[in-house]
């Protein structure tokens, strides 16, 4: 919560629609207002500026986004050039694997899920494009953090860290460990650590420069993925996508991925 007076008139707006997210998708005037500490009449302008733009609508006594986001959302994925290229890849890593492929950069100190190619499965896990989710929680996210500059770990060293379920890791001493693990081996793995009974393995994207210019992550649901033979598989799967991804990119330097390595820490880890 931000004080008004420390928040520029023509800002307000954009404050305020922050509050919208996908656990809380609704909100009405006293709700946003008690969240804000800001007058009712100081919400109500607000409001009424972003739903004049289209980017609140107001249904009965509530708001919700408007669909001016969804063409804004479609010129933002226009702008990473990196997705256009690794679409057709994406689609078929999850033919080969029949788990969910996401596209993950960051912004800040959140990754932002860019690109879902959904499984075709009946038994899937879902994650909506456009999701956010803090550095230090899921794989693709944390691993976007292992290769991120030093000023934004110690940014997230330094923060709140809130715990989703109890396999979040927001200790500092197991978070760092497992920062290591991903800088060492290439790979990160998450087992419930956002969503209970899902999981997650990441590999990264590089740029020309040897730069991680996103993450590509496998899903699906935890069962799936305690097989070694199956968790294997769906890792040289990853591995291999993310290589050829990485050299449409203009990537040269020689693949620095310790496979091997990285299964075996996992297969040691007692769930």
């Amino acid at each position: 919560m931000k004080p008004l007076e420390a928040i520029p008139t023509l800002e307000r707006p954009l404050y305020l629609l922050g509050f919208f997210s996908e656990e809380r998708p609704y909100w009405g005037l006293s709700e946003l207002a008690r969240a804000s500490g800001w007058p009712k009449a100081t919400c109500l302008r607000s409001l009424r500026a972003l739903e004049q733009h289209g980017l609140l609508v107001r249904d009965h006594d509530r708001y919700r986004l408007g669909t001016r986001l969804l063409h804004l959302g479609t010129l933002v994925k226009a702008a990473y050039p990196a997705r256009q290229v690794a679409l057709p890849l994406m689609q078929a890593l999850r033919d080969a694997t029949s788990q969910s492929v996401q596209w993950v950069v960051r912004d800040g100190l959140e990754g932002v899920y860019l690109e879902v190619v959904e499984a075709r499965s009946r038994v899937r896990l879902y994650i909506a494009p456009g999701r956010r989710a803090p550095l230090y929680a899921g794989a693709s996210t944390r691993l976007l953090l292992a290769f991120a500059p030093p000023t934004v770990r110690e940014g997230v060293f330094q923060g709140e860290r809130k715990r989703y379920t109890p396999a979040t890791p927001v200790g500092l001493g197991p978070l760092q460990a497992l920062l290591f693990e991903t800088r060492k081996t290439g790979f990160a793995a998450s087992f419930g650590e956002l969503e209970p009974h899902s999981a997650e393995l990441a590999a990264p994207v590089r740029g020309p420069e040897g730069e991680v210019v996103a993450a590509l992550s496998l899903a699906g649901a935890e069962a799936h993925y305690r097989d070694p033979k199956t968790l294997s598989g769906y890792l040289h799967a990853l591995s291999q996508s993310a290589r050829e991804i990485s050299q449409k990119l203009g990537f040269v330097g020689p693949w620095q991925a310790d496979l091997e390595g990285f299964l075996r820490s996992l297969l040691a880890f007692e769930p």
